[in-house]
């Protein structure tokens, strides 16, 4: 039996007729969102995730050790051609920012770089990417900066081609 407080099937039709046009722009608007929100998730990548996705995986395993940074900048600042040195680790990449004297030549700033190399052990060597930049102070001299690479794959650093130094026009004026 029918009490009266339930709405009968009559008055729902009436409802939805009435308001037809609000309920499918009400679909419509709930159907777009969710493409949205679908292309979205497909164009944009996700915004949870680390800038170097699962790269670092194991990295813990792979910490350089305060002693090792030690042992590298003891044997930089016991050089006397290095007049500044510092070192950022980013990811699985390794810096070293060098200033070199300005008398020194391309051959032995590389291989102030190359000792860095050898201060480190193995495990290190075969994970992370090392990056050398070799500057002077002396801007004039133009066959610097010179920039040094090692892949984890790799033995030795690769530098950058060595460049004679040369006078601008204004120098010889």
């Amino acid at each position: 039996m029918y009490n009266g407080n339930i709405v009968c099937g009559g008055e729902m039709k009436r409802f939805i007729k009435k308001h037809r046009y609000t309920l499918v722009l009400l679909l419509i608007f709930i159907l777009l969102g969710f493409l949205t929100i679908k292309v979205k998730d497909i164009l944009v990548p996700d915004e949870g995730k680390a800038t170097y996705g699962d790269r670092l995986k194991d990295i813990e395993k792979h910490a350089i050790s305060k002693e090792t940074y030690a042992k590298i900048d003891e044997e930089l600042e016991s050089n006397k051609n290095v007049l500044k040195s510092s070192h950022r680790l980013q990811g699985k990449v390794l810096n070293y920012y060098i200033t070199v004297d300005d008398k020194v030549a391309v051959k032995d700033a590389k291989e102030i770089g190359n000792k860095i190399i050898t201060l480190m052990d193995e495990d290190l060597l075969s994970y992370y990417s090392i990056q050398m930049y070799v500057t002077k102070n002396d801007e004039s001299l133009n066959n610097f900066p010179i920039i040094g690479f090692k892949d984890p794959l790799a033995k030795d650093l690769s530098w950058t081609k060595d460049r004679e130094i040369v006078k601008s026009d204004e120098n010889e004026e």
